[in-house]
């Protein structure tokens, strides 16, 4: 008689792998669930920063009222109202692009008329640092001076990127900004950085233009 507690049993391996892969698949969805509340909290404050250095003051909840909309390409967008004694003030846009290192999102303020005011790009992102992130970072710039004498950096106002800064004042035209005839939006060396970047910029405007260009009853569907 064969003995059935041997390693080399069959059936005794295919056990034990059942236990192990029940137990590991246990632990991660234990981990999941303890991590996710936290981890949607930081994404929800990280947006209403967001909101409050990028769009002028206003005194509603754009995180709260924020809707679905979709741009031309069929991309997601979720749309921010800014108001202020219950006019709009200006729009806010959120949508997502392909980087070399996965998903890039993104946030684009707009003044009331369409036209881009501000670009930032979200945390999360995996572009290579000194090279991707030329595009998507706004860091703050410090000298030794600075440091040396104590000099603390002023967080009162974004840091600026010229990559990001250059969409700043812009509408979306027919077609997508490309580096052979719009370079300033464009970093060399860091071309998928710079495509997705350009890519949910694209999608937040073009879907903010054709949400304002909406009759008034297809704006109350959303």
């Amino acid at each position: 008689m064969k003995d059935m507690t041997k390693a080399s049993n069959p059936f005794y391996l295919a056990f034990f792998l059942l236990v192990v892969c029940g137990v590991s698949t246990l632990v991660m969805a234990y981990t999941a669930v303890k991590t996710d509340a936290p981890i949607k909290a930081a994404q929800a404050k990280e947006t209403a920063d967001s909101l409050k250095m990028i769009l002028p003051p206003f005194d509603n909840d754009p995180a709260s009222e924020a809707i679905d909309i979709t741009s031309p390409d069929g991309e997601p967008v979720k749309l921010y109202t800014a108001k202020n004694g219950g006019l709009v003030v200006g729009y806010a846009a959120e949508a997502a692009a392909s980087g070399f290192g996965g998903k890039v999102a993104g946030i684009v303020s707009f003044k009331p008329d369409g036209t881009i005011d501000t670009v930032i790009v979200k945390s999360g992102h995996a572009e290579t640092p000194g090279i991707g992130t030329k595009v998507t970072d706004r860091s703050v710039k410090r000298t030794i001076t600075d440091v040396v004498k104590g000099v603390k950096p002023d967080t009162s106002k974004l840091p600026p990127n010229a990559a990001l800064d250059s969409y700043s004042g812009v509408k979306p035209g027919n077609a997508k900004w490309t580096k052979e005839k719009d370079a300033v939006h464009f970093v060399s060396g860091a071309t998928y950085s710079s495509n997705a970047v350009r890519d949910l910029v694209w999608y937040a405007s073009t879907a903010v233009r054709d949400y304002l260009a909406a009759p008034a009853e297809k704006k109350e569907e959303n």
